[in-house]
């Protein structure tokens, strides 16, 4: 933490997020970015944080091979900068240094390992070395590479289980036939490129932008009604396919289960499942074959979302830029309408999201069925209390006194999800945690 500091990072980017988690699954990746994005702090920081626990401090964990030698410098800085309080220390071969000093660094077997191509397999071959203990191989800039045999024997070097990564700016022929020769099976990750508006003044204040055609509204929900009014709801929408967000795993599960339970076709993704998993599922709503897609713990813009009629926050998202991202894939054509469940929990902060947005979405009555299900609780409970050890109270109470303007007012802001009996995706309030790329990190470290 105390190398992110020194590195002046104040927060990760969308990218650098999502190439974070991606790094977590172990599997090999294909990144699409440029230098400019600074694709290491996603890809590097999980390996010397692991590297930080340790003792030990020798045996090569890690090779970056960069596009020319400039860039080779620049991340071996980069790492000597956040990792100097650990001691965890690179070495960077490059053409112009010295060929015979560099040998004995790299027969010193130095944690991370930075170098240009030609050189280190010039270094490797006279050292006829093997690594046996190398977590991730990372070509940066792989746009660059003019030498691929080398790069493959390299990686003929590395035994074991290792994680492979490309980062490049740009697609080509040439990189495809290394993908397939040195990847196995890898993931791409890249940011989406959304729609971009059509008004004028979106271009600018740096405030989400949502754009005039969308389709906002809420209802508002009364205590533990969140499933019953989404269940409502849906018999009203018999025809649409309906993207449902929540904020768990465990929420989106269980709202599969009580979708099949009513014959409706659905399944459900999240962050945990494995890519061939969520592929087949994810392919079973895009086909039509299924309904619902009930979406926990992800993003909006992890899905590659095609079509759908109705996105529903059932869990309304904490950040307005999960909300503009859901609110995105409505305005790119791909629903026709967003709605958010707002339990009584919802409204103590809906106030600085809405300010973001500019204007709130508009109220959608409470579906019939669950207002008279909603009253009929309620005159059960009026009912008890009007009995008195078997007879009925003579007396009356005095009529109670009309709520005041501030208990009566309607709600004017976007909601956000919070604790809702058992029927949301949250556990209850958190302690307010750091912002910031300090704040992200620490929550992923524990």
């Amino acid at each position: 933490m105390k190398g992110l500091k020194d590195t002046k990072i104040e927060s990760p980017t969308p990218l650098q997020k999502k190439i974070f988690k991606a790094v977590q699954e172990k599997k090999d990746l294909v990144i699409n970015t440029t230098i400019e994005e600074n694709p290491e702090v996603g890809y590097l920081i999980s390996l010397l944080n692991e590297l930080s626990r340790s003792e030990r401090r020798q045996g090569t964990r890690a090779i970056i091979i960069a596009g020319n030698k400039e860039r080779a410098k620049k991340l071996d800085e980069w790492i000597w900068a956040i990792g100097y309080h650990s001691s965890i220390e690179s070495a960077c071969f490059t053409p112009d240094g010295n060929f015979d000093e560099q040998f004995t660094a790299l027969m010193a077997g130095p944690l991370v390992i930075v170098a240009t191509p030609d050189r280190l397999t010039d270094l490797l071959e006279k050292g006829k070395m093997i690594f046996r203990e190398v977590q991730q191989m990372i070509v940066d800039q792989a746009e660059l590479i003019e030498d691929w045999p080398a790069i493959e024997a390299i990686s003929n070097r590395v035994i074991g289980k290792c994680q492979r990564i490309f980062t490049a700016a740009k697609d080509s022929k040439e990189l495809r036939e290394a993908e397939k020769q040195i990847l196995n099976d890898p993931k791409l990750v890249t940011l989406a490129k959304k729609k971009k508006p059509d008004e004028k003044s979106a271009k600018d204040n740096g405030k989400p932008v949502i754009t005039k055609d969308l389709t906002q509204y809420y209802i508002n929900v009364p205590p533990r009604s969140k499933i019953s009014t989404l269940m409502a709801h849906l018999d009203k929408q018999n025809d649409d396919s309906v993207v449902i967000f929540t904020a768990s795993r465990k929420t989106a599960d269980r709202l599969y289960k009580i979708l099949r339970k009513s014959n409706r076709r659905a399944v459900s993704i999240h962050d945990k499942l494995d890519s061939d998993t969520f592929k087949e599922r994810f392919e079973r709503f895009t086909s039509n074959n299924v309904q619902h897609l009930l979406v926990g713990e992800l993003s909006a813009d992890d899905i590659p979302l095609e079509h759908a009629s109705q996105v529903i926050n059932y869990d309304v998202p904490e950040e307005v830029s999960e909300y503009k991202l859901r609110a995105e894939l409505v305005g790119d054509g791909k629903a026709s309408r967003i709605i958010s469940l707002v339990s009584k929990q919802d409204r103590s902060d809906i106030k600085t999201i809405c300010k973001s947005l500019g204007y709130a979405p508009e109220e959608v009555p409470l579906p019939k069925s669950v207002k008279e299900k909603v009253s009929d609780k309620q005159g059960n409970k009026k009912g008890k209390s009007s009995k008195r050890g078997g007879r009925s109270s003579s007396k009356k109470r005095p009529p109670r006194k009309k709520p005041s303007g501030k208990s009566q007012k309607k709600i004017h802001e976007l909601p956000r999800p919070t604790f809702d009996q058992l029927e949301g995706g949250r556990t209850g309030k958190k302690k307010k945690e750091k912002k910031g790329i300090l704040g992200f990190f620490k929550k992923l470290f524990k």
